[in-house]
């Protein structure tokens, strides 16, 4: 019996000190996870701030949570609420260039409270709970988004030739890697705005493309919605109407993500060469965006139509050879 209470005092002692021990114990914490994504920064920002989205990612999906946007800023960061069983953890996203691609760093920082700091102690703690999540997460975005970028095809139509075009457009200058998410802010607007004036809608929207900075990884361009006849804006609007004359050009059809742009234009000029074509400067080049990122989610889903403009193609005239009998014939003819 007295062997018994000792072991019992030796037990609750065991269990005064450790409880002081987990008391006192630091109990804030910071725990980061990062990954590096083989895609532009600003397609992966696109897709993660997108709540769209977010069901293919979330890592935590099998539980009951929320997940809600606190702020964002334009690719480079995100921060989150996350509540899970009526606890809240604030989350933050950043998003840094690298050679490679784009550095995605998932982190979260906090005070454990006694439960979860006796957890620690057995490797079983938010850290562990937070760091697994944030991988499985970051894991998720690359394989979807990896596969999403490198999935592509390009077909070269060949010549054509396109009619007179009367259009919208709102000229937009940026980043290449951000033409994306300039077409999905500002399409829907134009959309809009025809809308409301009760403008006819003649076609596929298209991008037109003014200059490029090579130095600074920067275009502009316009992206512009066709019209069934010509319309005025007035002149404070920063929108502005355009037409294009008939012009003959060079046609591929890319399906998937616009950054395998230069694969289609490497088969254009392929084309060109091989049929002796020249590109004109009379005309810019353009892109009809029949599915973009406002129609389809999945970027290899996308159908961008590329036209680059080339000089009149000369057509030989048919002649038929005159027999020199028959020649003579005729002659002598007018003289008898």
């Amino acid at each position: 019996m007295r062997i018994a209470k000792y072991i019992f005092l030796l037990i609750l002692l065991l269990v005064g000190t450790l409880s002081v021990f987990i008391a006192t114990k630091n109990g804030n914490y910071f725990i980061e996870k990062s990954k590096v994504i083989n895609v532009p920064r600003a397609t992966v920002y696109s897709y993660v701030s997108d709540s769209k989205n977010w069901d293919t990612f979330n890592p935590w999906k099998e539980e009951k949570n929320t997940i809600k946007t606190l702020e964002s800023f334009q690719n480079d960061s995100i921060v989150q609420l996350l509540t899970i069983n009526e606890v809240e953890s604030e989350l933050h996203l950043t998003f840094k260039d690298t050679l490679k691609g784009t550095k995605v760093s998932w982190s979260t920082k906090g005070q454990m409270g006694f439960k979860d700091k006796f957890y620690a102690l057995i490797n079983k703690g938010v850290k562990n709970t937070f760091g697994d999540m944030f991988d499985k997460g970051l894991s998720t975005i690359n394989t979807i988004l990896t596969a999403e970028v490198n999935t592509f095809d390009v077909k070269v139509d060949g010549f054509v030739e396109r009619d007179t075009t009367f259009y919208v457009q709102r000229p937009v200058s940026c980043k290449v890697d951000e033409l994306p998410n300039k077409i999905k802010t500002i399409l829907p607007k134009l959309n809009e705005l025809l809308k409301s004036t009760n403008t006819v809608i003649n076609g596929a929207p298209f991008i037109i493309y003014h200059s490029k900075d090579t130095l600074n990884n920067t275009i502009t361009f316009s992206i512009a919605v066709p019209t069934r006849v010509k319309i005025h804006t007035s002149s404070q609007s920063d929108v502005i109407t355009g037409q294009t004359d008939p012009y003959q050009a060079v046609k591929a059809t890319l399906i998937g993500n616009y950054n395998h742009k230069k694969e289609a234009l490497s088969k254009i000029f392929k084309f060109m060469e091989e049929n002796k074509l020249e590109q004109s400067d009379k005309h810019k080049e353009i892109e009809v965006i029949s599915k973009n990122i406002t129609t389809d989610k999945s970027a290899s889903k996308w159908v961008t139509e590329i036209y680059v403009p080339v000089r009149p193609k000369k057509i030989p005239m048919k002649t038929s050879p005159i027999k020199k009998d028959s020649l003579n014939t005729t002659i002598d003819a007018q003289f008898k």
